[in-house]
């Protein structure tokens, strides 16, 4: 019995990084989570999105403290009529993995408008309404670089959601060998354990 658990689990060492890329590979929408990404992504935030939100939570060189969003509270109400959310963990509260990211892409890209009224199709799915939106559109639908400026905003506030999702990244594989080796050193000891066993009972 021992055996075939060493096994199964000595397989799965083996298979789960083939899984893992085939379920990044699933994802929609293909984004770039480099540093340039990174940094069109941060400037393009700054540009259509922090007038009216906030990344309380956010850690830079130049943001210790987070970035507050322009507007007030107050005027933010008075203007949109709710008061727009804090953008820090938006894109893991959206989805496990790189759903989030796909969320923000599709709300970013999938405005317009209906009988006078801004609605939004991305909106529409996630609430299971006909998509009537406070917020108007950050970038403007006519804008012939939407899907690229979305995409890099997207990725952007994905990196903000996961900021140790490099450190993750890099020690993955040495963990995953570290479980190799381990599961195959169990594997032999059980086997010699089991060895010397079965020739003390013969003997």
């Amino acid at each position: 019995m021992a055996r075939v658990l060493l096994q199964i689990l000595l397989l799965f060492v083996i298979l789960y990084p083939f899984q893992a890329l085939a379920e990044f590979q699933r994802e929609r929408v293909a984004f770039d989570m480099g540093p340039e990404a990174y940094s069109r992504g941060m400037g393009l935030y700054m540009q259509h999105c922090a007038a009216c939100h906030g990344l309380k939570y956010f850690r830079g060189p130049d943001a210790q403290e987070g970035i507050p969003p322009g507007l007030d509270p107050e005027s933010a109400q008075t203007a949109f009529g709710v008061v727009p959310p804090d953008l820090t963990l938006m894109a893991s509260a959206r989805g496990k993995g790189l759903k989030g990211a796909e969320y923000i892409y599709d709300l970013l890209t999938t405005y317009y408008i209906a009988d006078g009224e801004i609605r939004n199709r991305a909106f529409a799915e996630e609430t299971q309404t006909e998509g009537a939106i406070a917020m108007p559109p950050p970038i403007p639908m006519d804008d012939p670089g939407l899907p690229e400026k979305a995409r890099d905003i997207a990725a952007f506030l994905y990196l903000v959601s996961e900021p140790s999702l490099e450190d993750r990244s890099s020690l993955g594989p040495w963990v995953l060998g570290f479980m190799a080796l381990i599961t195959a050193v169990l594997y032999v000891l059980n086997r010699y354990t089991w060895k010397e066993q079965k020739r003390k009972l013969r003997g």
